[in-house]
């Protein structure tokens, strides 16, 4: 009998809790929920130097019915040499698009970091397959591949 009621308060104590998830302790939007699962962030390293950091929120995944057709990036970047220009590349191809934006965009509130010193992007890439990995390369450093799988 003993058994059976600590059995019992463990199974009541866990089941209450499996309805919840992380974002349900925080006031945010399914879109914010969203493209807080897509980000990803890297450095951009040669070697052990580091030239700035890259954060992208993959578009496809937050608003499906919005962007769709090809592949479409919110990107935040900053790199402190500013002499060389950066080339993003999805699956080692480059954007059909690339429109710079204002720290205050349309996607500010997806992505929490808001510098004056960090440049925003919309970024737009051709129709990939499943897999498809983003890098970001600013002269000799170059950022970790940032990988998504798309659940279709």
């Amino acid at each position: 009998m003993k058994t059976f009621l600590i059995t019992l308060i463990f199974l009541l104590a866990f089941s209450a809790c499996s309805q919840k998830t992380a974002f349900s302790r925080f006031d945010m939007s399914k879109k914010q929920e969203l493209s807080a699962d897509s980000l990803q962030r890297s450095k951009l390293k040669s070697g052990a130097k580091v030239n700035g950091i890259v954060s992208i929120i993959y578009l496809n995944m937050v608003s499906p019915e919005r962007y769709n057709g090809n592949e479409y990036f919110y990107v935040n970047s900053y790199v402190k040499n500013k002499k060389e220009s950066s080339v993003m590349l999805l699956n080692k191809q480059a954007p059909v698009s690339v429109k710079k934006l204002p720290p205050e965009n349309e996607f500010t509130n997806l992505m929490l970091v808001r510098t004056q010193w960090s440049e925003y992007f919309l970024v737009e890439f051709p129709k990939q397959g499943d897999k498809i990995s983003f890098v970001l390369e600013n002269g000799q450093y170059t950022s970790d591949p940032l990988k998504f799988e798309k659940d279709e």
